[in-house]
């Protein structure tokens, strides 16, 4: 197969001022991380869209800084280091693949300032020569002089490259955050040619068209962005006090257990009442503490600690115990902070405590009152009563009875509540078929007929009241009478008897 020359298809697929440039820029370097010089930035003002997603960066690992040793965190700022990236394509393969890294903290790697970079060969990297960038298996699918390194599906590349100058900004987990975009071109479209060991792209590894790129900014690599941090408890002694007052002593814990950045010196503690508690001598100085409450010090305040001579160690606690005046009928609410740095002696931290009350209240009155029993004057009894209406006739007859009220004397009708008589009753139509007052958990018992040996069973609370005898006893005797029609008329006489109770309710008063 005849191979078609570069300069014909690039004919095809770009103008000619554009290859004009291309051609230009191919021969002379480029920095590895500059402004202006993300994906977008240099493929020009065509807009890229990156839908073809063919060659990534899938993970980082293996970070280094730039003298070699293993990197684990790094400090809010810029820092410099080397990794190892690990390339991959979904296609059957793709040529001059180039890698670009946000390196301004930016959320993209399509505008700004970005680290850029080619698959290249082994060879020095640029700020740590005891280290190889470039990738061991490199492979060029292009004939010479193009350099630019190559990948296929089944050949995925661990290219090491040193990113510098990079923010340290934490992602999601607490990692540093490094969006990129990765593109590639089409087989055989252009010679891309690039000056290594120093700068190892140029700007001839830029997406083949609109589409042949991929952007990642979610991407991190294994570095915990470290944040100095402390927790700070407060308590004071005592809480409360009588007047006049008096002093209150507080204490305060600063303890080195939100840090992931090792050590961290204390040097100020503020409070929010009593102003400046402690501050050490720093160059620059330390900013003043706020002033707290005026006029809330008496001469007596012992308004200071001394701060711990040197760094508290991961896990380690600090106590500040200072002394402070409390006068009469005052209410102080305050807080304590601890402000600091982290081991690199910059990256400050302020830790706020708990708050804690302290009152001076007005010393309490006493006395003391002395209750004795006399007598009972009046007693009461709330008395359950059973009404059982019984239909006598003989069972051969057919003497049916129609029950239609219940009257009581002295309680009157007892199908209704009465307050402070008939407390609660099933007897009668009740409401929705449950009983009234103390006896609503009960089913209501309709009035109706009944034949012969029929009994009507039903309930009633009653409250009887009156003063006690001379043997401390109350007693009530009432009659219970049903109106009931027999089966001839209103005229038939129909016999009644019973219906009659006395209940007698007894009281022993007792005192402890």
């Amino acid at each position: 197969m005849t191979r078609t020359h570069p300069f014909e298809r690039l004919k095809r697929f770009y103008p000619l001022t554009f290859i004009i440039a291309v051609l230009a820029l191919s021969l002379r370097a480029a920095p590895a991380s500059a402004a202006g010089s993300c994906l977008q930035d240099v493929f020009g003002s065509k807009k890229l869209n990156c839908t073809a997603n063919d060659v990534t960066v899938s993970f980082a690992d293996n970070v280094r800084g730039l003298d070699g040793l293993p990197l684990a965190g790094c400090t809010p700022g810029t820092f410099s280091f080397i990794a190892d990236f690990h390339v991959i394509t979904t296609a059957t393969s793709r040529e001059n693949i180039g890698i670009y890294f946000a390196t301004a903290g930016q959320s993209t790697a399509l505008k700004g300032t970005c680290s850029d970079n080619i698959i290249g060969d082994e060879h020095a990297c640029p700020n740590g020569p005891t280290v190889q960038c470039g990738s061991p298996t490199y492979h060029e699918a292009d004939a010479p002089p193009d350099n630019c390194g190559d990948t296929t599906s089944a050949h995925p590349e661990v290219i090491t490259i040193e990113v510098d100058n990079a923010q340290c900004v934490a992602g999601t987990d607490g990692k540093v955050r490094l969006p990129n975009c990765t593109s590639w071109q089409q087989n055989d479209t252009i010679t891309c040619t690039s000056q290594t060991p120093n700068y190892p792209w140029v700007a001839a590894a830029i997406p083949g068209t609109v589409s042949k790129c991929s952007c990642d900014n979610s991407f991190e690599i294994p570095v915990t962005v470290q944040t100095p941090g402390v927790s700070v408890s407060k308590s004071a002694t005592p809480l409360t006090q009588d007047d006049p007052g008096g002093l209150v002593t507080y204490t305060v814990v600063v303890t080195n257990d939100k840090s992931n950045f090792g050590n961290v010196t204390v040097n100020q503690i503020c409070d929010s009442a009593y102003g400046n508690i402690a501050t050490a001598a720093t160059v620059p100085a330390q900013p003043d503490c706020p002033a707290g409450i005026s006029g809330l010090d008496g001469t007596a305040t012992v308004k200071s600690c001394t701060l711990p001579a040197g760094p508290i160690a991961p896990s380690g606690t600090f106590t500040c115990t200072f002394t402070a005046n409390q006068g009469e009928n005052s209410d102080v609410k305050d807080i304590a902070t601890a402000n600091g740095v982290g081991a690199d002696g910059k990256t400050p931290f302020a830790g706020v405590s708990n708050e804690i009350e302290t009152k001076v209240v007005e010393a309490d009155s006493t006395a003391t009152t002395a209750k004795t029993y006399e007598s009972t004057t009046s007693a009461c009894a709330t008395v359950r009563y059973k009404v059982d209406v019984h239909n006598t006739s003989a069972t051969t007859s057919d003497e049916v009875l129609t029950l239609s009220g219940l009257t009581d004397n002295p309680y009157g009708d007892i199908t209704k509540l009465q307050t402070g008589v008939v407390l609660g009753t099933t007897c009668g139509p009740g409401f929705n078929g449950n009983g009234l007052g103390t006896l609503n958990g009960s089913k209501a018992v309709p009035f109706g007929k009944l034949n012969p040996d029929d009994h009507y069973v039903c309930e009633f609370d009653a409250q009887f009241c009156s003063a006690p005898d001379a043997s401390g006893c109350i007693q009530q005797s009432d009659t219970i009478t049903p109106t009931l029609t027999g089966d001839d008329g209103p005229g038939e006489v129909i016999s009644n008897t019973g219906g009659s109770l006395t209940v007698k309710e007894c009281f022993t008063a007792s005192t402890p």
